[in-house]
């Protein structure tokens, strides 16, 4: 138990020495940081000292008022904050900034006094007191800075004294300066000042009406100065820069009060405040009888009468309506203002008495016509029905042979009035019948004729043929068209047809073959069928039946196909070439294979020498024209060779087919 407690007393003697030694050691600050002053922008330091244990660590602390600190750290202002010198780079916020240093290590820390911040700048200051000036008058400008000069721009309206003193001298504006020097600098402030005269009132302009919840604006020429726009009234309001808005109707006074350095003035203008008006409703007849009148009114006054139609009707300034003509007119009553424009209207319809009845005053049985009255909403009514009856409206029908009364009956304002025709009524024209030609030519003419004279012609298709008035046709382009006479009496007309057609020589086209080999046969296609075909060199190409022609040689052919129909005769040709060389492997030689048959015509006894370049076999076919084979042999080229034909009379084919394929044809002729 002794043991511990002299333990225990051990160490707090030892803890209390190490306190002791601490507390020795800690930071004492020997040299507080000096006021500064400095230009915004340049550089000064605030440095502190200290001694101690070290190492020693500063914090440099600023404050604006020596109550709040805050710690500076790395900024545009500050660097060097952990050393015993602070670098501060101010502007003008940092005015009368207070900074201070606590230096501190492990044994403890102290705190030095503060150090003030003076920013200077070559800073002019606020010049007050450039207010407007009369002319004659006197102000002085001030700066809140002292120790400047005084200048100004414009002599000829103000001058200034190096006290500041301002007069005016005459009408306009200026700019004063004040220009202020230091170590740091120097710098201007400036003011606008305006001279004014005494003014006279302007007359206020712009609109004199406006539309309830709409705006007009006014306009003064008083603008130098100070003007306030008001309104004395209730049915109006306007705004400050000079905006009227209509609010009830009535009449307001508009004012613009303004004034300057000399003086002050009012201007007033009368503003009405106006609504859109009422339209009104048109009460009176809605028909007249053309030469009279009637009266209408309007439930509202002042307003003006128009007619939509005066061809119709014409309306007075006191609403009377007067008929002109049938039909029928808007009548409007206008009513405007500068707010716009309302009407209302009233349709008046114009009537007439009945017309006199157009159209025929003939019909035919079981036909119609249709009759007229210039007069509208009339009915339509025959006499005797079992001779004519209306079917609808003004469509009359004849019935049977007879004559009939016709009767248009209109009642209207201008009371019932009737206009009547008689009408006759017969069979139509029958029987009627056209002669002449069903073909024509193109550019060629036919006449036709109508068995009753006195008809009109007419036809369907105008580019096909056209038809004169006396029954001329002329074929304009191949086609059918279709002719009409139509024969007309007085209960009707009867048309009839006749087709014509138009013909043209005919259109000539040829299909041939192609390409062409010797020993070959081919058929030549002529287009329209019927044709006639010939050729200029039989010797090389010679025609065994309609269009079908054999190869013997070689050369140039022209076939020519020839058609004709009764408005002409039309060829057309076709050129054939075999060249006189051939290709063997490519290579291009000679046709040196000659097929030779004699006697040609014979009675059937014939001789077949093929010459060539070199011996070879050949199979020969002999067939006649329909293509049918009636004897095959085999010879040898370049050796004479016996031939005998049993056929009757006619034309044969004889045609050699060499090794490679090369076909050889003559044509042999087998009399009796």
């Amino acid at each position: 138990m002794k043991k511990s407690v002299y333990l225990l007393s051990l160490l707090v003697t030892c803890f209390s020495l190490f306190a002791v030694s601490a507390r020795a050691q800690a930071p004492v600050v020997t040299t507080d940081p000096a006021n500064a002053t400095i230009c915004h922008h340049d550089t000064t330091h605030f440095s502190i000292a200290a001694t101690g244990a070290t190492p020693i660590t500063f914090i440099w602390e600023y404050s604006a008022d020596g109550v709040m600190w805050d710690t500076a750290n790395s900024s545009v202002f500050y660097s060097g904050f952990n050393n015993d010198t602070l670098r501060v780079i101010p502007d003008m916020s940092l005015q009368g900034f207070m900074y201070r240093c606590i230096a501190f290590n492990t044994a403890g820390s102290d705190t030095s006094l503060s150090g003030t911040l003076t920013v200077d700048t070559a800073f002019a200051g606020v010049i007050s007191g450039a207010a407007p000036l009369c002319v004659g008058s006197s102000a002085t400008l001030s700066s809140s800075v002292s120790g400047g000069v005084w200048s100004n721009v414009n002599h000829a309206v103000d001058t200034i004294t190096a006290a500041g003193l301002l007069t005016g001298r005459s009408f306009g504006t200026d700019t004063v300066k004040y220009t202020y020097m230091n170590t740091c600098g120097s710098s201007q402030s400036w003011v606008l000042t305006r001279i004014d005269t005494v003014v006279i009132a302007q007359p206020i302009t712009g609109p004199t009406h406006v539309c309830v919840a709409s705006t007009v604006t006014l306009a003064n020429a008083n603008v130098i100065g100070t003007g306030v726009w008001g309104s004395l009234h209730p049915h109006a309001t306007v705004s400050s820069t000079g905006v009227v808005t209509g609010v009830s109707l009535g009449a307001s006074s508009i004012t613009y009060a303004f004034s300057n350095a000399c003086n002050s003035v009012t201007s007033s203008r009368t503003v009405f405040t106006e609504v859109l008006p009422a339209a009104g409703t048109i009460t009176g007849p809605a028909a007249v009888c053309a030469g009279s009148w009637i009266t209408l009114s309007s439930s509202v006054s002042g307003g003006i009468w128009l007619s939509g139609t005066t061809a119709a009707a014409v309306v007075s300034s006191v609403g009377n309506v007067t008929g002109i003509a049938q039909g029928s007119s808007v009548i409007s009553y206008y009513q405007s203002n500068s707010c716009g424009a309302t009407f209302s209207t009233h349709t008046v319809d114009v009537h007439v008495p009945a017309g006199t009845i157009t159209g025929n005053d003939s019909v035919g049985i079981d036909s119609v016509i249709i009759l007229g009255n210039s007069t509208t909403g009339g009915t339509w009514s025959s006499a005797d029905t079992t001779i004519a009856k209306f079917t609808s409206g003004s469509t009359l029908k004849g019935i049977d042979t007879g004559v009939t009364t016709v009767t248009y009956s209109v009642a209207n304002s201008c009371g019932i009035s009737n206009a009547t025709i008689t009408m006759n009524v017969g069979p139509l024209p029958s029987g009627i019948t056209i002669s002449g030609p069903d073909t024509v030519c193109v550019g060629a003419n036919i006449t036709l004729t109508g068995s009753e004279a006195g008809g009109t012609w007419s036809n369907k298709h105008d580019t096909i043929s056209t038809v004169s008035a006396g029954g001329v046709v002329t074929g304009v382009e191949a086609g059918r068209d279709s002719i009409y006479y139509t024969y007309t009496t007085a209960f009707g007309s009867t048309k009839i047809l006749k087709r014509i057609y138009v013909n043209e020589p005919p259109v000539i086209s040829i299909t041939a073959p192609s390409p062409i080999s010797l020993g070959a046969s081919y058929s030549l296609i002529g287009t329209p069928a019927g044709g006639t075909w010939s050729t200029n060199n039989p010797a090389m190409t010679p025609l065994i039946g309609y269009g079908f022609f054999v190869v013997i040689d070689t050369g140039t052919s022209i076939f020519t196909y020839t058609a004709r129909n009764t408005c002409g005769t039309r060829s057309k040709t076709d050129t054939v070439r075999l060249p006189g060389t051939t290709s063997i492997n490519g290579v291009a030689v000679a046709n040196t294979t000659k097929l030779n048959v004699y006697p040609n015509p014979s009675q059937g006894a014939l001789t077949l020498n093929i010459t060539a370049a070199a011996s070879e076999a050949v199979m020969v076919t002999v067939s006649n024209v329909t293509g049918q084979t009636i004897k095959e042999l085999s010879v040898m080229t370049n050796t004479p060779t016996a031939l005998t034909l049993d056929q009757p009379a006619g034309i044969y084919l004889l045609t050699a087919v060499t090794a490679d394929g090369n076909k050889h044809t003559v044509r042999i002729s087998i009399t009796n």
